[in-house]
């Protein structure tokens, strides 16, 4: 066998030491550290808000099944949110002006409404055309954002949203109001004078701006 200087000795014991599994682990830099204590706050916290729910399971699995939990949660609650901003808020104007509309307990179309207020007003039929006209006028209010389509809403309570939020307009639609409920629910007589009071109405709505 051959002989091994001191020197050699030491050169190869150095040599062996500094291979990759001789090393000790390398210290975790300041900004790994950081993310790990975020990470462990946030597990800590996890742990702490579905400890109950999980109870001994723990490990990976619970936290992962947290995570999952968590995210659906917040899920839930900002499309919880975001129906409630949509049913508090009025649809855009773009929505506003497109498409069928529930008048009272009817689906109508507002360019249907004109022709048939155009045909009855130029037959002379009055009673035919104070209806369409004055339904063709709470398509407006509705555009205008003055009142809300609701199904089964009543003159009455488009009375009550005009008088809040357009009190200028309520006189002119108590009388075109006045002269639909006669076409609509009375035998009596309707002349042009009534289907003078709605198209005051529909003018009236031309000049409101949407709010």
């Amino acid at each position: 066998m051959a002989e091994i200087s001191n020197d050699d000795a030491n050169d190869l014991a150095d040599d062996i030491l500094s291979r990759s599994e001789f090393l000790s682990a390398r210290e975790p830099g300041f900004f790994e550290r950081a993310v790990n204590r975020v990470i462990e706050t946030i597990s800590d916290f996890l742990g702490r808000i579905f400890g109950a729910i999980f109870g001994g399971a723990g490990g990976a699995a619970g936290s992962a099944l947290a995570f999952i939990l968590l995210g659906l949660a917040v899920a839930l609650l900002l499309f919880a949110i975001y129906r409630a901003v949509a049913q508090r808020e009025p649809a855009s104007e773009e929505s506003d002006h497109r498409g069928p509309r529930i008048v009272f307990d009817q689906v109508v179309e507002p360019e249907e409404l004109q022709a048939q207020l155009r045909q009855h007003r130029a037959s002379g039929e009055w009673r035919e055309a104070v209806i369409a006209g004055f339904r063709l006028a709470v398509v407006g209010l509705i555009d205008a954002r003055i009142a809300r389509e609701v199904a089964g809403a009543t003159t009455g309570d488009f009375a009550s949203a005009v008088e809040r939020r357009r009190p200028e307009l309520l006189p002119t639609y108590g009388h075109g109001a006045a002269a639909f409920e006669r076409a609509f629910y009375s035998d009596l007589a309707i002349e042009q004078n009534d289907l003078a009071a709605v198209d005051a109405l529909l003018a009236r709505l031309e000049t409101v701006t949407v709010t």
